[in-house]
């Protein structure tokens, strides 16, 4: 079942968080034109009420998608001056940074999240190409190319937005007691649940 879980994530370009035995390649300590976060940076970089726009890397050295994906990441930030879009590519180790992987829900790699003024307003994890890269940091294209649907990233809540988003659902379940038992609260009930369960997962 491990070598089956493992062949679907490569395939979708993904690879799992516990890192191989034995990694035979790494990713570069640094790339030129890529801000490199560690701890002491992060909070200035990223999380600031004017930091803007940041598109993060969350990684793992021995992660051979990461390692596919260096010279596009590389790239994005000549890229994006050239598009006149202001948002600042970066990146971070958290095989090194564990505690930003688990405050942030990273569990495959690499995941690439979105930031605004401090706070995560998107997700994708796997390897992308390019363009989706672009698309992703704001460049819209022109012509035909431009037509088709923007890929879109998952959205991110924050630890405060989901605890607010809880208090309303509990809230909520008080009502549906007062519904009179049957299939209409059953029903209610079996919802609630739902969107508990899928808030739950979305706390950073």
């Amino acid at each position: 079942r491990r070598a089956s879980l493992a062949a679907a994530a490569a395939a979708t370009g993904l690879a799992l968080v516990a890192a191989p035995p034995r990694a035979r390649a790494s990713a570069a300590a640094s790339l030129e034109q890529v801000v490199e976060l560690t701890p002491e940076n992060f909070a200035a970089e990223v999380e600031g009420a004017g930091a803007g726009r940041v598109f993060v890397e969350f990684y793992a050295p021995w992660c051979p998608f990461c390692q596919k994906l260096e010279p596009v990441w590389n790239g994005l930030p000549a890229k994006l001056r050239e598009a006149n879009v202001d948002t600042k590519i970066a990146r971070m180790n958290v095989d090194t940074f564990t505690e930003y992987g688990a405050a942030y829900g990273v569990t495959g790699f690499p995941t690439l999240m979105l930031f605004e003024d401090g706070k995560p307003i998107g997700q994708k994890t796997g390897l992308i190409d390019e363009r989706a890269a672009l698309r992703y940091a704001g460049v819209r294209f022109d012509g035909v190319a431009g037509l088709a649907p923007a890929p879109k990233m998952n959205l991110v809540l924050s630890g405060a937005q989901v605890d607010a988003a809880m208090d309303d659902l509990s809230e909520l379940r008080k009502a549906v007691r007062e519904i009179p038992g049957g299939d209409k609260r059953e029903a209610a009930e079996q919802r609630l649940r739902a969107l508990e369960l899928a808030f739950g997962k979305r706390t950073l």
